[in-house]
């Protein structure tokens, strides 16, 4: 009987509620694995990156994702998460939005098909501990992004007339593991520099919902209700490019009447960057799809995934770094990075585990 035609069993078996906590490895029966792909929204550069390089890495060792799109509802990610076990894949890699994590590691327990979280965390619980198909989680230090973007602005932003740097915060999802953990990176940068004595006063903190459309409005009703503002800290570049046409809208001149950090190094806000607009940007982030892809095949193969838990550090542009940037990531890919390589099933050691964003020497 053939891995495939044995996983349909085991997944039909589930839906019956009949066979619980097998798990599988080795090489599927049509020369390469067949991954579900669970994201919650496609529309966001950040995830257009992130599948573009999940499948840039799955077609090096010819192997399939399949994606299913959210569209930003979080029933359509629970009815997701039943789709792919349905579908009896090999592997499931996913970004657990709307609490679908504990959901999705409940299911993968149950058919017997490993899952690695990426990008978001599930804060109930980590990887190979209860759920033992829970084999691995790969995403940003989303504190450390937000603390340097803060920090980038309360030293770049020019103090009022009064000596203080007013600020607004344009906010992420409500709710979610990144835009918490973002926010509390700027705190801890906040409190730093007002210890030290910088007068740094928050004007105020809205909801962008990590999109340009819901960030622009937001914007707008800030600068209207704040009195004074010199730099405006987008917890992401959805909200980023809302900010800013925002400003714009309000007849601000950017990088010179108010300063504006943002994150996820969305070409536009890139762009952004290089004109001078933007005062920094910080990302890189989504290469984890691809390193999830690598992760998987290693443990299919029947390699130890020995860092369940990986953070990576992203990398942060300025003006004077953004040519660096063009040339290191053409396409957003690294430029010196071997696919292949990084696998231990292909003897490479491993280095998804450890990477880390950086520009080369």
């Amino acid at each position: 009987m053939s891995r495939k035609m044995l996983r349909n069993l085991l997944v039909a078996g589930v839906a019956a509620g009949t066979l619980a906590g097998f798990g599988m490895t080795g090489q599927a029966a049509d020369g390469g694995y067949t991954f579900a792909m669970l994201v919650p929204t496609m529309n966001h550069e950040y995830f257009e990156n992130c599948v573009s390089f999940a499948n840039s890495c799955a077609e090096a060792f010819g192997c399939t994702v399949n994606v299913y799109n959210a569209d930003n509802n979080a029933d359509t990610m629970s009815k997701n998460v039943e789709d792919a076990i349905a579908a009896g894949v090999d592997g499931i890699l996913i970004d657990p939005y709307y609490a679908s994590g504990m959901k999705c590691a409940e299911m993968c327990e149950a058919a017997g098909i490993p899952m690695i979280a990426f990008d978001s965390d599930i804060e109930e619980f980590g990887p190979q501990g209860d759920y033992t198909q829970y084999i691995s989680f790969i995403g940003p230090d989303d504190a450390d992004a937000g603390y340097n973007m803060a920090c980038n602005l309360f030293d770049m932003a020019t103090p009022d007339e009064d000596g203080t740097i007013y600020v607004g915060v344009v906010q992420g999802t409500p709710g979610t593991a990144v835009a918490i953990n973002r926010e509390v990176g700027f705190d801890k940068a906040l409190a730093e520099y007002t210890d030290k004595g910088v007068k740094i006063e928050v004007v105020g903190r809205v909801n962008g919902d990590f999109a340009a459309e819901t960030s622009l409005p937001a914007t707008e009703d800030l600068l209207q209700k704040a009195e004074k503002i010199n730099g405006i800290w987008a917890a992401n570049g959805g909200t980023a490019t809302g900010v800013m046409a925002a400003c714009k809208n309000a007849g601000l001149e950017l990088g010179k009447d108010i300063t504006i950090v943002g994150m996820d190094l969305n070409s536009s806000n890139v762009k952004a960057v290089e004109d001078g607009e933007l005062q920094y940007d910080i990302g890189g982030h989504w290469l984890i799809g691809g390193y999830a892809v690598i992760q998987m095949v290693d443990y299919l193969n029947g390699y130890e995934i020995k860092n369940p838990k990986t953070i990576l550090k992203l990398l942060p542009i300025t003006q004077d770094t953004v040519d660096k940037f063009y040339k290191d990531y053409p396409d957003n890919i690294p430029a010196n990075f071997d696919i292949k390589a990084a696998s231990q099933a292909n003897g490479g050691d491993a280095e998804y585990s450890s990477f880390e964003f950086k520009f080369s020497e």
